[in-house]
């Protein structure tokens, strides 16, 4: 998919850029701003989202901007993205900060009818696209590093070396805006297929949910998985260091289509994953963009049988950064 865009100013100079990220209330949106602006190493703040009165938010980002600046022109990075729609209220910036702003746009999932006032943001990270100015993804960008995987090992390193081995993480999901499937039924059939793959290996599996997965079907699952040893975590009651851990020290991943950031996490680690992409709980953009991790051999889809493999971990955070930089010479 091509689609046309815009010249990416050059911003040179030995000063930091100012970087801000715009707030979101959709976590794994939120996440992705946040993990890109950790990763660059520079200071950032978390700027509101747009308000009703565009000229009340443009006067206050001004007034903010005018706070902060060291020098006459500093660059202006500003992290945005799917979530909310701010598309054109943040491309509207553009005309405020002129060419001090380097405007850029996270794309986890664009829809096939595109915002008409995309093609002036000046890069566009997606794994959906390809085009001058965009930067192509495998996965969506997340706030995993390698630090955090290695803290994360060492934090919880005695709960997970008295587990059996192989460690299965199984990572669930659930339902998302656009699709409701992942019901009591769904589940059980989930479980059916994980049983089939835990079970030949003896592995101890290790579950973990999300905010979004329903109570019933969560249920479900754990209930047609007790021949097997398992250990579950809620989210909502443990640490975020403990899902972190679970993937530093997990031999496999199963992990629902529904939810690309942790699909991209799983893939990080360089471990083998295998995703369900069941038409009933995914959307068919996630199902494609999963895709993309299977094309490049950090997942395969998930069925009744599991083969070792190995790849080169992905890292699509990391390919922002490094088309940031490549503009924001510092």
């Amino acid at each position: 998919m091509e689609t046309a865009r815009l010249p990416i100013p050059d911003i040179h100079g030995s000063t930091r850029p100012l970087v801000w990220v715009v707030d979101s209330a959709y976590t794994g949106e939120l996440n992705a701003r946040i993990g890109l602006a950790d990763r660059l190493g520079y200071p950032y703040e978390i700027i509101p989202l747009p308000s009703a009165d565009t000229q009340s938010y443009q006067n206050e980002l001004s007034e903010r901007y005018a706070r902060n600046v060291h020098v006459t022109g500093q660059p202006l990075l500003i992290i945005s993205g799917t979530g909310e729609e701010t598309t054109a209220e943040i491309a509207d910036l553009k005309n405020l900060f002129q060419d001090s702003l380097l405007n850029v746009y996270l794309a986890s999932i664009l829809p096939d009818e595109h915002h008409p006032r995309l093609k002036e943001y000046d890069l566009i990270a997606s794994p959906q696209l390809l085009g001058t100015n965009i930067v192509p993804l495998v996965g969506v960008p997340h706030k995993l590093t390698q630090e955090v995987l290695a803290d994360a090992y060492c934090k919880h390193q005695d709960y997970f070396k008295s587990l059996p081995k192989p460690i299965i993480g199984l990572l669930l999901g659930g339902n998302t805006r656009y699709c409701d499937g992942f019901d009591a039924a769904h589940a059980k059939a989930l479980a059916q297929r994980v049983y089939k793959i835990a079970k030949p290996l003896e592995a101890c599996l290790v579950i973990s949910n999300s905010r979004r997965t329903p109570a019933e079907a969560q249920t479900a699952l754990l209930d047609s998985l007790t021949e097997l040893n398992t250990r579950f975590f809620d989210w909502q009651q443990t640490e975020q260091s403990l899902y972190h851990a679970l993937l530093a020290h997990a031999d496999l991943f199963i992990v629902t289509g529904d939810s690309l950031s942790m699909c991209s996490e799983a893939a990080f680690t360089g471990k083998p994953v295998l995703i369900d992409i069941s038409e009933a709980a995914t959307e068919c953009y996630h199902r494609d963009i999963v895709g993309k991790l299977i094309e490049y051999g950090a997942a395969k889809r998930l069925t009744d049988r599991f083969e070792p493999w190995s790849y080169r971990s992905t890292d699509p955070t990391q390919a922002i950064v490094q088309a940031i930089r490549n503009r924001i010479q510092i």
